[in-house]
Order: C-alpha cells, then sequence, then structure tokens
C-alpha cells in the first residue's frame, strides 16, 4: 500500500462531540492533524488488514511527537473517537470496540474496523510495567529528551516555570496554564518543535 492508494483527507473537520475542550487547543489541532497525514491512514488501513486495532500502529509516531503525556486517558479516548471519523471517511465499519491490545502499546483497548480477514483470539498479555517501559523507551526522541533535560525535575516531575523560560526563550508568549501540567508541556512542545533548529537536539542522547 502507497500514499497514493489511500483517500486524501485534509479537508475532512473532526465533529469533536464530547471532546470539543480537548480539540479547541493547539493540543487538539496537532493531534488531529498528525491522525490524518497520509503515512498515518495508511499505517491504520494496513492494521485493519491485519486484523488489529487501528490505533495500535500510532503509538510510536504520538508519543515522539508529543511525548509520553499524550497517554493520559482523556487524550487517548479522544484520539480513538478521531480514528473512528477517519475510518469512517475512508468507508471502513465499526467491527469491534474495546478490543485488548497485547502487544506493548501505549492504547491497552481500542476498536477494530471491518476488513477482509477473519478475528483470531489472542491470550498474550502485558504487564503495566512493561508497558511503562515501551513508552518510555520510544517516547525518547531526540527532541523530547533536549526538552526534557531542560524541564523536568531529578525525579522526573515537570518544573512549569522551567518550561515557560524555555519557550520565553525561543519566542513564546503564550500562557496555557488553563490546561493541566501534561498537555502544557505537550502544547510548548510542539511549538518548540517548529522553532528549535534540529541541529540543537539532534545530537542528544
Amino acid at each position: 500500500m502507497t500514499f497514493d492508494d489511500v483517500r486524501d483527507l485534509t479537508g475532512l473537520d473532526y465533529d469533536a462531540q464530547n471532546f470539543r475542550d480537548q480539540f479547541d487547543t493547539d493540543l487538539g489541532q496537532a493531534i488531529w492533524t498528525f491522525m490524518k497525514r497520509p503515512e498515518n491512514l495508511v499505517r491504520m488501513e494496513t492494521a485493519t488488514y491485519l486484523d488489529r486495532a487501528a490505533v495500535e500502529p500510532l503509538a510510536p509516531g504520538l508519543l515522539r511527537m508529543f511525548g509520553p503525556e499524550i497517554a493520559e486517558d482523556r487524550l487517548k479516548q479522544m484520539i480513538g473517537h478521531m480514528a473512528r471519523q477517519i475510518m469512517e471517511a475512508m468507508d471502513f465499519e465499526l467491527d469491534r470496540s474495546g478490543l485488548r491490545i497485547t502487544r506493548e502499546s501505549m492504547f491497552t483497548t481500542a476498536a477494530r474496523y471491518k476488513e477482509p480477514l477473519g478475528t483470531r483470539d489472542r491470550t498474550m498479555r502485558i504487564t503495566q510495567e512493561q508497558r511503562r517501559a515501551w513508552m518510555e523507551k520510544t517516547a525518547a526522541s531526540p527532541f523530547n529528551l533536549w526538552l526534557d533535560a531542560q524541564v523536568k525535575n531529578s525525579d522526573g516531575s515537570l518544573d512549569l516555570d522551567r518550561l515557560y523560560k524555555v519557550a520565553s526563550s525561543y519566542g513564546i508568549k503564550n500562557d496555557y496554564r488553563h490546561l493541566n501540567p501534561g498537555q502544557q508541556r505537550m502544547t510548548i512542545g510542539i511549538k518548540l518543535r517548529s522553532k528549535v533548529p534540529p541541529s540543537e537536539y539532534s545530537t542528544t542522547h
């Protein structure tokens, strides 16, 4: 499957419904844009043909783009809600909701959509410790490592004052304190990605 085989959903609008408070933010807009990227449409469609949940292959990219805070329950629910509208726009139908994801992923359950292959029973279980370790490893992109080194305390907690100081140093003056700390970090991270030269974090390990 290639990008040419996937429907162009650039103009597809998201009907946020109960997720309006999340979607009407820079973060919500960025997630929706991420979900509609051609490569991610290919991933969701391929996962469906392989009898897997549509959002499952998106997890590594979501973590690299937004950091581990993207695994917040409310945001994962919105991502699943977005995925359903995208899959329906590509003419797939819901096959099963609440499918347990047994491979390491930020998602524990998600929806699967109808595809030609039959279903297969899988009994493998992933522990919370294994899932957390996978998330931390996947989220450790050069940019996230660079930013976390500047805005997190030694115990891993987020220092919002330092976060806003970094943002200000790159000309970002917006205040997002109406959001929870994790969402503030992701939203500012989105803006920083477009302003920080890759050379400043590409050698971070």
